[in-house]
């Protein structure tokens, strides 16, 4: 065994290293003498900084992250159990630009379990996909198409 802190081979471990008072500093050895304080964020050999504290990260408190819009979210009703959601997106984007398809599936059998949501990027394709596609005829089945339901924040 070898100890950290002196370097050499013996019967101590490094905490019991008789040497330790006589060692430098650890973080004597990493950075060079400064008389301005503390050395930057990241400098040090070996320092961990969080992403949002290195010197290039983009300002903010995340508030500009990519949420999504549940305003122009579609809740479509009587899927078939073959229904999946290249099909729904299939149907729906004929209406105008989708941002997201949803299709809840059952984990068991993976089949559809009979819902599904869609949300567009414009509110007015949302309203045109209503009011053309509820009570349409789709595999045999009649859709129920309805505004979603926002969240509970």
């Amino acid at each position: 065994m070898i100890c950290r802190t002196c370097g050499k081979k013996g019967d101590h471990w490094t905490s019991k290293c008789p040497y330790k008072d006589l060692a430098p500093a650890p973080d004597a050895l990493d950075m060079p003498p400064t008389s301005d304080g503390p050395p930057p964020l990241g400098t040090t050999k070996g320092s961990y900084v969080a992403p949002r504290l290195r010197p290039n990260a983009p300002q903010g408190k995340g508030d500009d992250m990519k949420r999504r819009n549940d305003e122009n979210s579609v809740r479509v009703t009587n899927l078939s159990e073959d229904t999946r959601e290249p099909d729904v997106l299939e149907l729906f984007s004929t209406f105008g630009l989708v941002s997201r398809v949803y299709v809840a599936l059952d984990q068991r059998t993976g089949s559809s379990r009979g819902f599904g949501f869609v949300n567009f990027v414009r509110r007015e394709d949302a309203e045109k996909a209503i009011s053309k596609l509820n009570g349409y005829g789709y595999d045999n089945l009649i859709l129920h198409v309805e505004w979603a339901t926002p969240r509970p924040s």
